[in-house]
């Protein structure tokens, strides 16, 4: 598997990082939103948009972060 993120502004939140793991052709199996300053997470098992758009943008992440965030209570 291999995992990106991305981080976009929320007013009044902070930053809402986006995480994707994707299989060797960048299919998305899961992703996940964590905004750490109110630590809330949106877990999508199976995502509506299946194919990542521009992986060359989006920040490389660790398979343990995904995992530690995904498996958060």
């Amino acid at each position: 598997m291999i995992y990106y993120k991305t981080a976009q502004y929320v007013p009044g939140k902070g930053n809402a990082w986006t995480y994707y793991e994707c299989n060797d052709d960048d299919a998305i199996v899961r992703q996940l939103t964590h905004i750490p300053e109110t630590d809330a997470i949106d877990r999508i098992p199976d995502p509506i948009v299946k194919k990542l758009y521009r992986p060359e943008k989006l920040q490389p992440a660790d398979a343990s972060e995904f995992t530690a965030l995904w498996d958060k209570n």
